[in-house]
């Protein structure tokens, strides 16, 4: 899917389909958005890939979508535990009324999205 090399390895600097979410060494299993009280949190375990990732989000088409195009080499984080929490009345209500969903590179050239389960307490 994407050789590594040293530093910093990059799909491109814009929002679109990156690292997918269902394959390859970013994550053990797929990430989950959790509600903990007024938060949402995108929670995941990180993958054999040991340098920093950090995915991001923004509403498309009324839907929170997430993506990751970069890593660094920054630390080791393989097989730790993440989460990130999801800001911005805009982001929430996206996720509340359409759901969350994770931007995966194939098929080309659009890519696929593919739906987060979101875990209520």
């Amino acid at each position: 899917m994407v050789a590594l090399s040293c530093a910093c390895v990059a799909m491109g600097w814009r929002f679109g389909p990156g690292f997918s979410c269902t394959s390859g060494p970013w994550f053990a299993r797929p990430p989950v958005v959790e509600h903990r009280g007024q938060q949402y949190l995108l929670t995941w375990t990180q993958g054999e890939h040991p340098f920093f990732f950090q995915p991001d989000y923004q509403v498309i088409n009324g839907r929170l979508v997430f993506a990751m195009v970069a890593t660094s080499s920054s630390g080791s984080l393989a097989g730790r535990h993440r989460e990130m929490e999801i800001q911005g009345a805009e982001n929430v209500q996206a996720l509340q009324r359409q759901g969350a969903f994770w931007w995966n590179p194939d098929p080309e050239p659009d890519g696929t999205l593919v739906k987060l389960q979101v875990l209520d307490p």
